[in-house]
């Protein structure tokens, strides 16, 4: 995340952070010139430093404060990424879905022209849930243990669309339970499945893996051994399908606490994973706002450059992964050559 992309974030969360950290009312003295009053600012930027990893100790001796502090800023931050409605996640309306439509059939190899998402479960993973808290939400503590990946954690239901953003994540089972369970089971399928259902519009359809089941808004790959066009199917169906795989690469590489179990409360886990989406969101259309200000030839250029590490066709999408990996100034810098962009070391966008 740039300085400007942080600041922009801070303007949408300015108010809401204002009336959470600053008291109201309580006698003429002006709290914002004591010394001991941290900017939202600081407090957006130590929940930022958080979430991409950091140590609590460290975020607390670079701002200045203690570790308690730290940890009362992010989850304030926190309600109020999750309260602001400019970085809500919604299912897509019916002129959403078209134009998803149209950016997955630009993906698809063979042309399918009604896909409006990729579905797939992703296990958040945590530490082993205290015995008291189990007994509280009355789950035993070995339903929370995924025994494929030998880990304790949630099952995150997440439909992306074709620029790797979230358009619908639901997070509310232990991790032991299957993707088919979990997406059965929530509100949106519940929904789809009614008779009159008006959610998709016609001929609209989401692809998932063989943990779920075909439906007429369900592409899953044929089971068993194919070959001739049923073997293209299940390739092309998976081309469109990765789509949500990358996306969850993209959000845990993004936001390294998730690349270790999560050490926070049990019951502060899915507000924190919601959050960390809408972010992952909010940068997403932040890179592709960068990507649309640029001049056609800036643009032209841009692509010879990516062709370069990627024979294959390129596109907008492509331009914005590589500008994650590398100084985002050198790609813009046009005069900066090829061996330059090699030589820097990849930066966390975060």
């Amino acid at each position: 995340m740039n300085l400007s992309t942080f600041y922009k974030l801070h303007g949408m969360l300015r108010t809401a952070l204002e009336e959470k950290f600053f008291p109201k009312g309580g006698g003429k003295r002006n709290f914002q010139k004591s010394d001991y009053c941290i900017d939202t600012d600081i407090r957006l930027s130590i929940a930022i430093r958080f979430f991409a990893g950091g140590k609590v100790d460290d975020i607390a001796l670079v701002h200045g404060i203690s570790a308690c502090v730290v940890y009362f800023t992010v989850w304030k931050v926190l309600d109020c990424i999750n309260e602001c409605e400019k970085l809500s996640i919604k299912f897509p309306d019916h002129a959403k879905q078209k134009n998803i439509a149209r950016g997955f059939f630009e993906k698809s190899g063979c042309g399918f022209k009604n896909v409006i998402g990729a579905i797939d479960g992703l296990l958040v993973w945590i530490n082993k849930p205290p015995k008291k808290v189990c007994k509280n939400i009355k789950c035993n503590e070995g339903k929370f243990k995924c025994g494929r990946k030998d880990k304790f954690g949630f099952n995150l239901q997440a439909i992306c669309d074709h620029k790797l953003r979230f358009t619908w994540i639901d997070i509310q089972w232990p991790g032991s339970t299957s993707d088919y369970l979990a997406w059965v089971t929530s509100k949106l399928c519940q929904d789809l499945d009614k008779e009159n259902s008006n959610i998709l519009y016609e001929g609209a359809t989401l692809v998932g893996d063989n943990a779920y089941v075909k439906k007429k808004y369900m592409a899953v790959p044929l089971k068993g051994k194919r070959a001739g066009t049923e073997d293209g199917y299940c390739f092309y169906l998976s081309q469109l399908r990765i789509n949500i795989e990358r996306a969850f690469g993209a959000l845990v590489h993004r936001f390294a606490i998730l690349r270790a179990p999560l050490c926070v409360p049990t019951c502060k886990v899915a507000s924190l994973v919601s959050g960390l989406c809408r972010l992952h969101n909010f940068l997403i259309d932040e890179n592709e706002d960068r990507i649309e200000k640029l001049g056609k030839a800036d643009l032209d250029m841009l692509k010879k450059r990516v062709s370069k590490y990627n024979k294959d066709n390129c596109d907008e999408q492509d331009i914005v992964q590589l500008r994650n990996g590398f100084q985002p100034y050198d790609l813009l810098n046009l005069n900066a050559t090829n061996s330059d962009m090699l030589n820097r070391q990849p930066e966390s966008d975060t």
